[in-house]
């Protein structure tokens, strides 16, 4: 979905339809970003919500057509740290098995958890960037302040691998 000063316009002046499609375009990708920063399901399905209002409330920050999809990725971001931030303040980190039973049984969520079962980290969100949300790999190298190269070798890296553990099962 392209993004035009039309279009903030709209949302600027709160309509319905403008902003439920904005919301269905980036609705996944805000939830993955949440999620891999808290690990927590419901804390990445409420601070998704929370991005959504946050953008409404903060267009007026946003001046650079053709980079909404980055303004809206750095908010998904800082609310996400905030909460751990405030999580942290006031309890224990969570644990495995506190994860594991927020886990959601969706087909798109079994991909993730495959993924981040059997890839370090960074690997994990380089593949599930390309693969579930159809970022390029020039879009994954600025969002994570790599070379293309680098993005490159790493994704091809954690494919071989996820295709071996799929081998031997």
């Amino acid at each position: 979905m392209i993004i035009t000063k039309k279009t903030i316009e709209k949302l600027k002046e709160k309509d319905e339809d403008t902003f439920e499609k904005i919301y269905y375009e980036y609705e996944k990708l805000v939830f993955y970003i949440c999620y891999q920063i808290t690990k927590n399901k419901h804390a990445s399905e409420d601070l998704t919500q929370e991005t959504f209002l946050k953008l409404i409330t903060s267009l007026d920050n946003y001046n650079e057509c053709g980079k909404f999809k980055e303004y809206i990725m750095m908010i998904a971001r800082n609310l996400s740290k905030n909460y751990i931030t405030r999580i942290e303040k006031n309890s224990p980190l969570l644990d495995d098995e506190q994860i594991n039973h927020h886990k959601d049984q969706s087909n798109l969520h079994k991909v993730i958890y495959f993924i981040n079962d059997y890839l370090d980290e960074l690997s994990a969100e380089i593949v599930t960037l390309k693969i579930v949300h159809n970022f390029k790999f020039k879009e994954i190298a600025e969002y994570k302040g790599l070379t293309i190269g680098v993005v490159q070798s790493t994704y091809y890296q954690a494919i071989k691998t996820l295709r071996k553990e799929i081998n031997y099962e």
